[in-house]
């Protein structure tokens, strides 16, 4: 569930695992689920980087249901299924955790959990570590064909640095030269100047 919800909501690494595995003001708890519906699920967090003038868990993060390869919402319903708390604890339990503790993701867990993934799918694992889930769903939203407005939006940048985030990716590269080699172009100048070849 939890890379489930980092991939497709972006998550920063402080959002969703804790380096101490203790909760803290970015932990996202239980009680911070405020809708949760096969449709969608909402979490209300609070941003580890932008935003901080918001103030506390004020930051909706809306993640849809029904992906085919990926699906986060199915995947927590799945997680308060086997993984049920009482109402009462639902505020003092992180979302995100270990049971047998009630403490939060722990970094290295999930960084060592993501490398195995990668490892075992050929990738090299060294590549690879909790933030890439971030960068995975930036990407596979550019793939998609999503404007830089929306994942500038839904990676909660503040500036253009998403485009450091967005990979180069197969389908996008396939789709714009399909669509350069089907262009139509008429030259404003139209013939006129001589072409330069060399500068």
């Amino acid at each position: 569930a939890a890379l489930a919800t980092a991939l497709q909501g972006l998550l920063r690494s402080a959002e969703y695992t804790n380096k101490r595995g203790r909760a803290d003001k970015y932990t996202i708890m239980r009680s911070d689920v405020h809708e949760l519906t096969p449709e969608r699920m909402v979490l209300m967090m609070h941003p580890c980087k932008n935003m901080h003038h918001l103030g506390g868990k004020t930051c909706p993060l809306v993640v849809g249901g029904g992906g085919e390869h990926v699906d986060a919402v199915w995947e927590v319903i799945n997680l308060f299924k086997v993984d049920p708390v009482s109402a009462e604890a639902a505020a003092s339990t992180p979302l995100f955790r270990d049971p047998s503790t009630n403490t939060p993701l722990r970094y290295d867990t999930i960084k060592s959990l993501i490398k195995e993934l990668m490892q075992s799918i050929g990738e090299t694992a060294p590549g690879f570590s909790t933030h890439s889930l971030r960068i995975g769903g930036a990407t596979a939203l550019f793939a998609k064909g999503a404007s830089e407005t929306i994942i500038r939006t839904m990676g909660r940048w503040s500036s253009d640095l998403h485009r450091l985030y967005v990979r180069a990716c197969f389908e996008q590269c396939c789709e714009w030269t399909r669509r350069a080699g089907s262009a139509t172009v008429t030259t404003v100048a139209g013939g006129d100047f001589t072409e330069v070849d060399d500068y």
